[in-house]
């Protein structure tokens, strides 16, 4: 099976959540462990759900974030991840603060990420 970019994309931003989670996890508040997972899944799960609602009510389709034709696009959506990755610091560095809202945007951001490799996926097979 051939991993292309917008895949990778994928694949790294799911990685760069559950960095997130862990760090928040392990030097956030003991009692909010439970919360960050279920802040994590449910804003993934609810960015793909209801930006799904969203397209199909527009009539519109999605569009791959990472065009092969425009290799400037790989270089934007590297954003995502690296922005991810950088806040998985933040616990770190001023622990025992609250860090949904940090944890639910990344959830945000990897829901699109995995709607641009099922949206390049479907493109690829048309």
């Amino acid at each position: 099976m051939k991993l292309d970019a917008n895949a990778l994309l994928a694949v790294t931003s799911v990685l760069a959540l559950t960095l997130i989670v862990m760090t928040a996890s392990a030097f956030g508040p003991p009692e909010a462990a439970r919360k960050y997972i279920g802040a994590a899944l449910m804003s993934v799960l609810g960015f793909l759900f209801l930006n799904r609602l969203w397209m199909i009510s527009r009539k519109r389709k999605p569009k791959a974030l990472i065009q092969p034709d425009q290799p400037a696009t790989l270089i934007m959506a590297m954003v995502f991840p690296f922005a991810m990755v950088l806040s998985a610091g933040l616990p770190v560095i001023a622990p025992s603060g609250d860090y949904g809202l940090m944890i639910i945007m990344a959830g945000v951001f990897t829901g699109l990420s995995i709607q641009s490799a099922a949206a390049a996926r479907m493109a690829a097979k048309e």
